[in-house]
């Protein structure tokens, strides 16, 4: 059981099987591709990884935790999510963890179950510590138990429904001025929504360092409100609401009002 470099895992601590010794196969006939995937070579010595993610025991025991391919593809970026499944069991205190895509625009979500309740934000804090920002889940629902199919396999439309649910969109609150009708517009430009509530959180839509990088120069250039969004304020600050008052605040304070421009004096 290792890490993704081969490094062994210590017990309680998720990984892929690997598997080595006289019986491991050259490779897959004909197919040079998958071979080059599948069987690798550490340390000198030949092996097979399964694809399979589990995690010893104190006492021995090999616990299953899943597939490492079930890939995804998302804003760019190629997901295993059996990676995001080890790593949040690797928090501790988490008994089962399913990582999957929901909503629109899609996002990272996770079904958890744990021995105590648990607040997100303690777990992506560990999970930083593990996982690059894209691979972090931005929805998260807290079960006793997972919901099972028919024959006894997680059932993972039945969890879909309900982190669709929770979704930052399922309730909307229309912008309520023209500032805040500014910054929706550059907003759904750049997360590609087609409809943001005033208080939509930017990174649980799918924003991330990029875009919100995109954001700060897309604000500066309109120049809508006479005053700049930086980084960090958009970290701090991430919804349409917090960053119109903010922008209205330091134009305040330099003694200028946002003016929607279709009205603005002087234009012909």
């Amino acid at each position: 059981m290792v890490d993704a470099l081969g490094r062994d895992c210590p017990d309680w601590v998720p990984g892929e099987l690997w598997i080595g010794g006289a019986g491991v196969a050259n490779g897959y006939r004909g197919d040079p591709q998958r071979t080059a995937a599948a069987f690798v070579t550490y340390n000198n010595q030949r092996w097979y990884r399964t694809g399979d993610l589990g995690r010893y025991w104190p006492d021995g025991t090999l616990e299953f935790l899943g597939r490492r391919d079930h890939q995804i593809k998302l804003r760019g970026h190629r997901i295993e999510l059996g990676e995001i499944e080890a790593a949040i069991l690797a928090c501790g205190g988490l008994r089962q963890a399913v990582a999957m895509v929901v909503g629109q625009p899609p996002a990272l979500a996770a079904a958890i179950v744990a021995d105590q309740p648990t607040p997100p934000d303690a777990i992506i804090a560990q999970l930083r510590t593990l996982l690059p920002d894209y691979m972090l889940p931005t929805q998260w629902l807290q079960l006793e138990t997972l919901p099972l199919s028919a024959n006894g396999k997680i059932d993972r439309n039945a969890l879909a429904t309900q982190l669709d649910a929770l979704s930052p969109q399922s309730q909307y609150e229309a912008p309520q001025n023209g500032l805040e009708d500014a910054l929706a517009q550059i907003w759904a430009e750049i997360l590609g929504c087609n409809r943001i509530s005033r208080h939509d959180d930017f990174f649980l839509l799918g924003g991330d360092s990029l875009r919100a990088t995109r954001l700060v120069e897309t604000v500066r250039q309109r120049n809508i409100a006479d005053a700049s969004l930086s980084l960090r304020q958009v970290f701090s600050t991430s919804t349409i609401a917090a960053q119109a008052a903010w922008l209205q605040a330091q134009a305040d304070s330099a003694g200028l009002t946002y003016q929607d421009p279709a009205f603005e004096e002087g234009i012909l």
